[in-house]
């Protein structure tokens, strides 16, 4: 074989390698729904695809959140997981709001819950009816819903996740004069990891509604995995090293969870906002994160 085409078949060699190896590669990965066909029949059905987030507001009796109001657990407008630059709030109000990401309710919550925000986004319905894609409706529609629970009620905030992950959910709200309820498919927490602090007792059980999920929190797999996935819920992104709960990761987890891809693509979505927005390596955001 002459030099040159001993270099041609090394390069294709190198390339194929990449094509089947690289953390981003897509082939042959199965969708995150893959153990729950549920959602899917619900979204060919013609229901929203919908992801539920409880935020914990940051308090600064547990940890330290920052000035100018930003540990203030009942403050909307000035807490650091809410209302301030990064939080859930603020962030799809302005950044994701530019990639396609419309409010669509705002209303006052009960209880812990101080609000409840909803956002809708349009996504292409051929990545959620590939084998009928000719007959299928053009867009899915998806919706996030995000719950500000007071932070002195932090523990309300964690049990909601459990319940919700092992039973399922329902969210309520209006969008103009309508009543709108939809099933939850997905269930999240972004706030402080209060089971660095307490013990906290989950539902004894799962149900046959028992939701995926997900734990925007400081070391949230040790602390919740191994429960969400004894009551049926299917972790998909946790982590293992302190982090921010910020709403860029949130969003990046939906965009993803709105697409269809795979949970390693999801895992590889978090991973590549966060090292974006904290201008880390993202070797270094892959340490924080575990799928």
């Amino acid at each position: 074989m002459s030099g040159v085409m001993r270099k041609f078949a090394l390069l294709l060699l190198a390339i194929t390698f990449v094509a089947l190896f690289s953390p981003h590669a897509r082939a042959d990965r199965p969708r995150w729904t893959e153990h729950y066909p549920a959602i899917v029949e619900d979204v060919r059905s013609g229901q929203p695809l919908t992801l539920l987030v409880v935020v914990a507001l940051c308090d600064s009796a547990l940890i330290a959140c920052g000035g100018q109001g930003a540990g203030d657990p009942g403050s909307l407008d000035k807490n650091l997981y809410w209302g301030r630059a990064f939080g859930a709030r603020r962030y799809f109000d302005e950044t994701a709001k530019k990639r396609g990401w419309q409010r669509v309710a705002q209303e006052a919550g009960q209880g812990p819950v101080l609000e409840q925000l909803v956002y809708r986004r349009w996504v292409k319905a051929s990545v959620w009816f590939p084998e009928d894609a000719k007959s299928a409706p053009e867009m899915v529609e998806q919706l996030l819903v995000l719950r500000a629970v007071h932070g002195k009620r932090i523990d309300d905030a964690v049990l909601d996740l459990y319940r919700f992950a092992a039973r399922g959910a329902e969210a309520i709200f209006h969008e103009g004069e309508r009543e709108r309820r939809v099933p939850v498919h997905v269930v999240g927490y972004a706030g402080h990891n209060r089971l660095m602090d307490v013990a906290l007792s989950p539902p004894t059980q799962g149900s046959a509604g028992a939701l995926p999920s997900f734990v925007f929190a400081c070391r949230s797999a040790p602390y919740f995995s191994e429960t969400l996935s004894d009551l049926g819920s299917q972790p998909l992104v946790m982590t293992h090293d302190l982090m921010a709960p910020e709403g860029y990761i949130i969003e990046a987890l939906a965009r993803g969870l709105g697409e269809h891809v795979s949970r390693a693509e999801l895992y590889d979505r978090v991973v590549a906002s966060y090292a974006r927005w904290q201008r880390i390596p993202e070797r270094t955001a892959r340490k924080i994160f575990v799928r």
